[in-house]
């Protein structure tokens, strides 16, 4: 199976395993779970071809090493694994065989440790996954300026050193080039910079654009300070990222299905057009940021 190459990411050759290669009707596939390593963005770009009607949601698991000696443990029936991705993919109910009845909505995230340290900037130039300009100057330096005034406010306050920002999709830009995503705001760590340049790269391997807009952000609080909460009323998937994610569940009625991991979830909703899907608002996405939740809501 063979993608698009752009400037982030090389075409993806991979092959889907015979069972999902051999479903018949791929449309009639609605939601596919996994549990996996940290190596995904294959796997999940070959998902988003042959099932972009599917709503995708699956857990990475945490390294292993010091308990078995496998860097992760990931199980299918009888076998054992170290590497790759396990799951399982529902289709709709029918005469033949029972499927899911019913999804409300697609995957919602919630970034529960997160606080905001610069207001809102319109990106005008980047490529790929790198800032090249905002409305306000390059990224680097706005990014400095904002992280200055926020240690200046904070003074005294412990606080970990990473930062991200919060990518928005304009309403423009949601009914027109970015046709098909769902979301309008993704989180992405920033994982590098150039204060001579100007640059600023996110971590993601798909594409901004400009016109989006971008929000500098800290975690605020401890692991063990802060949750990130989700009730559930219904049924539900819930996955979170790191020990500071907390699941509960209210109501008589309700149950869960879920987990936590240090080393965070993926999530996909479905693509209604295809020649978008390396934008960052199309697409199954990598969510490591602390705190964060990831539901979905079943009928």
């Amino acid at each position: 199976m063979q993608g698009k190459s752009t400037v982030t990411q090389a075409a993806s050759h991979l092959q889907l395993p015979s069972e999902l290669c051999q479903i018949e009707d791929p449309q009639d596939v609605q939601l596919i779970m996994f549990a996996s390593d940290k190596e995904t963005r294959q796997v999940l770009d070959a998902l988003d071809i042959q099932f972009p009607n599917a709503i995708k949601l699956g857990i990475v698991g945490a390294q292993t090493p010091f308990f078995n000696g496998r860097e992760f443990t990931l199980l299918k029936d009888s076998w054992v694994y170290d590497s790759g991705v396990v799951g399982v993919a529902f289709g709709s109910c029918s005469d033949k065989a029972p499927g899911l009845t019913s999804i409300a909505g697609v995957p919602k995230v919630v970034y529960g440790r997160l606080k905001p340290i610069s207001g809102q900037y319109k990106i005008l130039k980047c490529k790929g996954n790198v800032i090249l300009e905002l409305e306000q100057g390059d990224g680097a330096h706005s990014l400095i300026a904002a992280l200055r005034k926020a240690r200046v406010e904070h003074q005294g306050h412990d606080s970990d050193n990473r930062l991200f920002a919060r990518v928005t999709c304009t309403q423009d830009q949601a009914n027109n080039c970015e046709a098909g995503a769902s979301e309008s705001e993704k989180v992405f760590q920033i994982t590098g910079g150039n204060p001579a340049k100007g640059g600023l790269a996110l971590d993601t391997l798909c594409d901004l654009a400009p016109g989006q807009l971008i929000q500098f952000m800290m975690l605020s609080g401890s692991p063990t300070s802060q949750t990130a909460t989700m009730a559930a009323m219904n049924s539900q998937v819930c996955f979170g990222a790191d020990t500071s994610a907390e699941i509960t569940c209210s109501g008589n009625n309700a149950q869960i299905f879920g987990g936590v991991s240090e080393s965070g979830f993926s999530y996909g909703t479905p693509i209604s057009n295809t020649n978008h899907s390396k934008s960052v608002f199309a697409g199954s996405t990598e969510c490591a940021v602390p705190g964060s939740v990831v539901t979905l809501e079943l009928k």
